[in-house]
């Protein structure tokens, strides 16, 4: 064994007894018992509920004496321009279709791992691709079971190590088994090109001693340093480099087994490729893979995870920062340095702004052990606290969004990283950091202090969006009015992927073929009309009913006008209106009814527009839109005009879009923006919303609910493709909730973030007398009582809650002092201290109207889409129309209108 500093003895024997202070600490409630193989004679099983700190066999690891050189063997499955291939002579696809293949097995030695991987640039949605695996020993080949693919692992586009990179499935470890088989199975797309089998062989030491964990080598450890200042004086960035022994005094270093000690072949990884970022969160992984492992078998894992993500999936280096076994064993991960801001490729667009600890194991299947969870939290609090970040902080700007500092995969993109199990014990891993590591002390009282720009934190419901409190001038009741993303749609889906360009008209219709979904109404040049029935999720099946209508045009799918149970069906014939009534034989009884159609440039199935439970017609002009309310038996009222301006579309399409129970209209203006005009239910519209996305290509737009989700979607033709363009189900403003205090008395509201740091947005109020409240959100909308926190705030002009400003991730207050400067008022997690004047002035984007005095609302809130830089909401003093500005990286996007109606407010924060 290689001797040890008597430091590091020390540093472990510290870092053991902060274990045993920790579990004492931990609730019961938040231990996990879990019962393990492979653990040696005379230890504990890892995750055992004894409640005592790992023993110290645990903290050490048998380890090759110099680096193991692992070996890739690539077999193809399908050939690089899309054909299939062997290899050596050999056919390795059998039984090989355009979307589905299978290898023939194929013989492994050693403690095998694999994974597929394809060409790059061919990007699969998680639900396109299934890969498959199984294995043989002797004469027994076990189940097919699933290998992991995830999109939202590697690099982040548009960097160097993206480039040459290749989609894949996640490695699975296979053991020593004789022959592995692989298949796959894609949904809806071809298989991708230059699909291939990688064999990974982690290479077998010649040699092995048992370890503690050992120093960084000097020259490791000033090679990182001198790598470190090189890329900083390269890119210009002012970063300074952090010594990580004087970091080390405020939250120990968890005991880090070195790459060395995993047998690291540094010949295979990309040096040139080594690159620095800055640290505001951090992520939790796992690896997908083995669960039954032994301690040994641990530096192997390693190696094969390193030369797969090297050799076949084209990074250039193993992807996680760190890595941790069952055992709570902690392994350096990406070379660069531990304590460095190493870029990773783990967490899909945010690798430049994080650090990521990967679990060793499927934790979809099996629960973490408890030593696993007591190292996430020892790594989470020393690594956060070199860059300055409190491991208990819930809003941390990484990247450009806003995160906890201590996540899952899956809260930054949508995967099942890191598994049910290991993702519903983030919150204790959250608890184990915070003990481990005392709060990022609030930054010293000094004359001025230098503040970021403001990141206002608006959030009092249980939704992720911004929210506005706001006060009744009536009675001075407190109300919590909701925003919900912004109306807006998905990207278009391809249903049918060609020859939909040769219809006359294509509608979607609810449902009629009795069968509960949505149909597909298409007719020809001839006048045979097509009904394909739905299958659900946007997609359709054959034709389930043809009928002719030779001279017929403007169909449309009004819904049961009649009153049956049974959809019905609209259309013009020489001019006259005529209804197409579905009968109980499969049929429809087509009657005319008014003539005057000539003109009407689109039918629209309105549904329920003034709330009498009977379906109605719209009829679109060049410039006009008419109502023609249902009578309930087939037939419709005379028309009347819908008030509002209309010769600005070129498609309306009809389908309650918010769902709010009420009938909408979304509308394509003639140079392609698309607005949501909600239904009042009166038979008359609100003002738009939007624009929403663009649909300037596609024609014959219909809406439906398809897809699921609370609101209608949209259909049509684009080129010769028929598309389902889903409803992202955001809306603008909702109903108001009301906060349960009354604020009465007060002449400011501000909307403060999570002031107490309980997890809740709170509300702060200044009474007319100058004393400033507290209102304690609840995560509902609802506020407790207020509670005082003090006086003499009165003087204060501007005053603002601007979120965190100082770097400390506790929300604060900007304002200036009578007869003094702008000041900021730095958040203590309770209250607030005194006022330290800011030092120069407050960061701050241009953009918005230098006349604002037509509005009494300017408001700064957090991104109402999730994503960018804040915005601002306004209110017109004179009409009540409340208005978004986004914001952009430089300035402010047009206004959008958000809302009407909210003249009756008189305070908003």
């Amino acid at each position: 064994m290689r001797p040890l500093q008597a430091r590091l003895v020390t540093l472990c024997q510290q870092v053991l007894a902060l274990g045993v202070v920790l579990v004492v600490l931990t609730p019961a409630s938040g231990v996990v018992s879990l019962d393990i193989v492979g653990t040696h004679p005379g230890q504990r099983p890892a995750g055992s509920s004894s409640g005592q700190a790992l023993p110290a066999e645990l903290m050490s690891a048998t380890v090759p004496t110099r680096p193991v050189t692992p070996e890739v063997t690539e077999v193809p499955l399908t050939g690089a321009a899309g054909g299939f291939s062997g290899l050596r002579g050999r056919t390795v696809a059998g039984g090989a279709t355009d979307a589905r293949v299978t290898s023939t097995p194929q013989s492994v030695t050693g403690f095998a791992a694999i994974g597929v991987t394809w060409q790059h640039g061919e990007d699969l949605d998680e639900d396109q691709i299934a890969v498959q695996v199984r294995t043989r020993t002797g004469d027994d080949w076990s189940a097919w079971e699933d290998l992991e693919y995830h999109d939202e692992h590697g690099p982040d586009a548009g960097s160097e190590e993206a480039a040459g990179s290749r989609p894949g499935t996640e490695p699975m470890f296979v053991g020593e088994v004789d022959d592995v088989q692989v298949k796959a199975l894609t949904d809806g797309v071809a298989l991708p090109d230059d699909l291939s089998l990688a064999l990974v062989d982690p290479g077998s030491a010649t040699s092995s001693e048992v370890e503690k964990a050992a120093d960084v080598p000097d020259d490791a450890s000033t090679a990182y340093d001198e790598e470190y200042a090189e890329q900083a004086a390269k890119n210009g960035s002012g970063i300074t480099l952090q010594a990580a022994r004087t970091s080390m005094k405020a939250v120990a270093q968890p005991t880090i087994f070195s790459r060395a000690q995993w047998g690291a072949d540094e010949s295979i990884r990309d040096k040139s490729a080594l690159r620095y970022g800055t640290i505001s969160g951090g992520f939790v992984h796992h690896t997908v893979n083995a669960n039954d492992y032994t301690e040994a078998q641990v530096p192997a894992l390693l190696r094969s995870i390193y030369a797969y993500h090297v050799k076949s999936r084209g990074w250039s280096d193993i992807g996680y920062n760190f890595l941790v076994d069952r055992f709570g064993r902690i392994w350096e991960g990406r070379y660069g340095g531990i304590d460095k801001p190493v870029v990773g490729a783990h967490t899909l667009n945010y690798n430049d702004y994080s650090f990521a600890m990967s679990a060793i194991g499927n934790f979809e299947t099996t629960q973490p052990t408890d030593a696993m969870l007591r190292a996430y939290g020892q790594l989470f609090a020393w690594k956060l606290s070199l860059h300055g970040v409190n491991p208990a902080s819930t809003s941390q700007t990484i990247g450009r969004s806003t995160f906890q500092a201590i996540n899952g995969h899956r809260d930054a993109g949508s995967t099942a990283c890191p598994g049910k199990y290991l993702y519903a014990q983030i919150p204790l891993i959250r608890q184990n950091a915070a003990q481990a590591a005392p709060a990022t002390p609030v930054p010293p009282v000094v004359v001025p202090i230098a503040v970021s720009e403001p990141n206002p934190q608006n959030n009092l419901d249980a939704s992720p969006y911004p929210d506005l409190v706001v006060r009744n001038a009536a009675d001075g009741r407190g109300l919590v009015i909701p925003t919900g993303g912004l109306t807006a749609f998905q990207q278009r889906t391809v249903v049918g992927k060609k020859g939909w360009d040769q219809r006359s008209d294509v509608l979607v219709s609810p449902d009629l073929t009795g069968d509960g979904v949505a149909d597909l109404v298409t007719a020809d040049a001839s006048g045979e009309v097509r009904i394909r029935a739905g299958v659900g999720n946007g997609k359709f099946g054959k034709t389930a009913k043809k009928l002719s209508l030779r001279g017929y045009s403007l169909i449309t799918a009004v819904g049961d006008i009649n009153g049956d149970g049974r959809n019905d069906l609209v259309a013009r014939f020489k001019g006259r209106l005529t209804t197409l009534v579905a009968t109980g034989r499969g049929g429809f009884d087509r009657k005319a009814t008014r003539k005057g159609y000539g003109n009407a440039r689109q039918l629209i199935g309105a549904g329920d527009v003034n709330a009498d439970g009977r379906a109605d017609l719209l009829v679109r002009t060049k410039n006009r839109l008419l109502l023609q309310t249902g009578y309930g038996t087939g037939r419709f009222a005379p028309t009347q005009k819908v008030a509002g301006s209309w010769q600005g579309y070129n498609r309306l399409v009809a389908g309650d879009f918010n769902g709010d129970g009420r009938a909408d209209l979304v509308g394509r203006t003639t140079n392609g923006n698309v607005v949501l005009l909600p239904g009042r239910g009166d038979g008359s519209y609100g003002a738009a919303l939007g624009p929403a996305t663009n649909l300037k290509s596609m024609r014959w737009i219909t809406g439906v609910q398809m897809v699921g989700g609370q609101g209608a979607d949209l259909v049509g033709v684009a080129g010769q493709q028929l598309v389902v363009v889903a409803n992202r189900d955001t809306f603008e403003l909702g109903a108001p909730v009301d906060t349960g205090v009354s604020f009465a008395g007060m002449e400011t509201l501000l909307n403060a973030g999570d002031v107490n740091r309980d997890g809740f947005g709170d509300v702060l109020a200044r009474s007319t007398t100058g004393e400033l409240w507290l209102y304690a959100g609840k995560g509902t909308g609802a506020l407790a009582p207020g509670t005082l926190l003090g006086s003499g705030w009165g003087g204060i002009t501007g005053l603002d809650a601007v979120g965190d400003v100082t770097g400390d991730g506790v929300p604060d207050l900007l304002g200036t002092p009578s007869g003094g400067v702008l000041s900021v008022w730095v958040g203590n997690g309770g209250g607030f201290n005194a006022a330290v004047p800011v030092k120069g002035s407050v960061p701050s984007r241009a953009g918005l109207p230098s006349d604002l005095s037509s509005f009494d609302w300017v408001l700064e809130v957090q991104a109402m889409k999730l994503k960018g830089h804040a915005d601002y909401i306004v209110r017109d003093r004179m009409s009540g129309v409340a208005y978004v500005f986004g914001g952009r990286r430089s300035g402010v996007s047009a206004p959008r209108l958000l809302g009407e109606g909210l003249g009756a407010f008189d305070l908003a924060g």
